[in-house]
């Protein structure tokens, strides 16, 4: 029974940890994406602003809605990566209940087995008695 528990719980941890680590992979990526946006859209304003100083009106009018384009895509990309990252520390938290429920049980199979083993022992007679009897009787005669 024990056992069971033992192999769910590590099944269960194993599956846990490879979507923390798909989620973390995912974080990961939306960040980088975030800031690849974030550069874009800086650089359209600067190009926006370059176009005005040089007298190209329509060249600036098109880089700035480009420029809002890309601002939607990173809020998106930001909303998204909030969630994740949310997703994340409740993966991250539900793993490490998940250890500390396995390491409990590794305890309780350790201290099973030890028992077992023990009480094993002692019904094959190899008992340890406290004090060699042969001693003891030397000692009693005052030897």
């Amino acid at each position: 029974d024990m056992l069971d528990q033992a192999n769910e719980i590590g099944v269960a941890l194993k599956q846990a940890v490879e979507g923390l680590r798909a989620t973390q992979d995912s974080v990961e990526t939306s960040q980088k994406l975030a800031k690849n946006l974030d550069g874009q859209e800086k650089s359209l304003y600067e190009r926006a602003k370059t176009a005005i100083t040089s007298g190209d009106e329509e060249g600036a009018r098109k880089m700035l809605l480009e420029r809002e384009s890309v601002k939607e895509k990173l809020l998106k990309v930001l909303k998204s990566l909030a969630e994740e990252k949310k997703r994340l520390a409740m993966m991250e938290s539900n793993v490490e209940a998940l250890e500390t429920r396995g390491l409990e049980l590794e305890s309780l199979l350790r201290r099973s087995v030890g028992a077992a083993s023990l009480q094993n022992s002692a019904d094959m007679g190899l008992s340890l008695e406290p004090e060699d009897p042969l001693l003891k009787k030397f000692r009693d005669l005052g030897m």
